[in-house]
């Protein structure tokens, strides 16, 4: 039957109801706004309309959490209006590894580039068992690993961008993960994915993720699986040297459908100044990107981009960033993202993402956030495809307020 899943999740949940001794409810209220303005050759621009492209958003996230004897569950319910001007709408990469959304739009209304929806969806829904050093989690949950500040070679099933500013909660994933702790400085995670149930092309996927602590300062994490039916093995190792932290991390796929080989991997450091401020910075390799400006225009139909696995178009890109805390109540951030590509004479044409981001908390629930975004390099052509990382985006300003209860 249609709903046999969303039943079993349904009862997952409520299987240890009737043990649960603490129970709790929480929320978090979101609204977004944010502006751009889009010039030629910018994604979103129409020749002879507004420059201006407009979107909003406004939604609440319910979180139920239970814990009894040697379990604990969570239940995670968002709904959203979202209103879109001139913007293109995309699909969650989420849904690439959910058996079904358990979503759902009460309205869905599309005007020309105008788009309003209002809706739901569930977002967790997972029971997890501690069997002395092991534990058992099923349902709707996270699977977050790797150590990049960037990027995240290791972080299989999808990633948050670097200029994302919404990464409180990451979207759930339909699995089973057992988790097993050999000792207390090093953990075994396995992993079963489940795929969309109306896609045949697509498999489920599976998953080893090792970690273990290497003296006081180093990390050592080991990986090997098949995801959407590629197979991928890698690794990482985090440390510290003169209050220097570091990182080298790195994958090695082979793709089911064409028998390509690649390998995608980031090495990173940071150091923290004695003010306080933070600087970071991160190279990003991935043989699967694009090197020169005539093949980063297929690089949308890429099926790793299409599914939200690789967040970069081009083959290299470098991430700077500074932190600081400016005041008690005032965080400020820059990051700088740079990218180059061959042209068509062979020379390197660059493009840049400056990001600003500002963000005050106004009371110990909630907080403020405004975040400016500057491109530049060069935008799409006449037949409208991508020509640089970065040139085609418009300039924007995003403005968020946050409050949890």
């Amino acid at each position: 039957m249609r709903y046999d899943y969303s039943l079993l999740c349904l009862y997952t949940i409520l299987l240890p109801f009737n043990t649960v001794q603490a129970l709790e409810l929480t929320g978090r209220l979101s609204i977004f706004g944010s502006a751009a303005s889009a010039k030629s050759g910018d994604i979103g621009y129409v020749d002879g309309s507004s420059d201006t492209l407009t979107a909003d958003q406004q939604s609440l996230r319910l979180m139920l959490d239970g814990s009894a004897q040697g379990s604990e569950w969570s239940l995670h319910l968002k709904t959203a209006r979202q209103h879109l001007n001139g913007y293109s709408t995309t699909t969650a990469s989420a849904s690439t590894f959910r058996y079904r959304d358990l979503a759902k739009n009460w309205h869905d209304e599309s005007n020309g580039d105008t788009t309003t929806r209002i809706g739901y969806e569930l977002d967790r829904a997972a029971f997890k068992q501690r069997l002395d050093n092991m534990t058992l989690s099923i349902g709707r949950q996270p699977i977050d690993w790797g150590s990049g500040r960037f990027w995240q070679p290791l972080n299989l099933f999808g990633a948050f961008a670097p200029t994302d500013l919404d990464t409180d909660f990451k979207p759930g994933i339909d699995a089973a993960l057992l988790n097993w702790y050999p000792s207390d400085f090093s953990s075994l995670t396995a992993a079963y994915v489940l795929k969309p149930e109306d896609n045949n092309t697509l498999e489920n996927s599976g998953a080893l993720y090792y970690r273990r602590q290497v003296g006081e300062l180093s990390e050592l994490s080991l990986l090997g699986g098949r995801v959407l039916g590629n197979r991928i093995m890698g690794g990482a190792f985090e440390s510290a040297w003169s209050g220097m932290g570091w990182r080298l991390e790195g994958a090695y796929y082979s793709l089911k459908e064409t028998d390509e080989k690649f390998l995608f991997w980031i090495v990173g450091a940071d150091y923290q100044f004695g003010d306080g401020t933070l600087i970071a910075a991160e190279w990003y390799h991935n043989g699967n990107g694009a090197d020169s400006e005539s093949a980063i225009a297929t690089m949308p139909n890429n099926p790793l981009i299409v599914y939200g696995l690789q967040q970069q178009l081009g083959r290299q890109v470098l991430g700077v960033t500074l932190e600081r805390d400016l005041n008690p109540l005032l965080h400020g951030s820059y990051t700088l993202l740079a990218a180059a590509l061959n042209d068509d004479r062979g020379d390197l044409a660059t493009s840049l993402l400056h990001q600003f981001t500002l963000n005050l908390s106004v009371s110990n629930e909630s907080d403020l956030l405004f975040s400016l975004l500057l491109p530049n390099g060069k935008g799409v052509n006449d037949a409208g495809q991508l020509q640089s990382e970065f040139g085609h985006l418009p300039k924007a300003l995003t403005l968020r307020l946050r409050l949890y209860f």
